[in-house]
């Protein structure tokens, strides 16, 4: 897949247009910031790092203690993922 500039996109809007379905971002969250931001997530061990996968739109896809399970639902998907730092 041939990726266009970021000039391309004038809003972000348009940057997640373009990766739906096919691109995705991961990133880690300390267990209290995902808490905040997950609720759901109290089901989740004790793990102090969690693991999010998000598509290109911010949609959460996955949740996990495992970074590895991350690339597995990405593969499962069929979306190309990047880190977001």
């Amino acid at each position: 897949m041939k990726f266009p500039s970021a000039a391309t996109f004038h809003n972000s809007d348009q940057l997640a247009a373009f990766g739906a379905g096919r691109l995705g971002y991961y990133r880690a969250f300390e267990r209290e910031e995902a808490l905040k931001h997950f609720p759901d997530a109290q089901g989740v061990k004790t793990a102090e790092k969690l693991w999010a996968l998000f598509g290109a739109d911010g949609t959460l896809l996955l949740l996990t203690e495992n970074r590895t399970s991350i690339f597995f639902k990405a593969m499962e998907e069929e979306i190309k993922t990047v880190t977001l730092h």
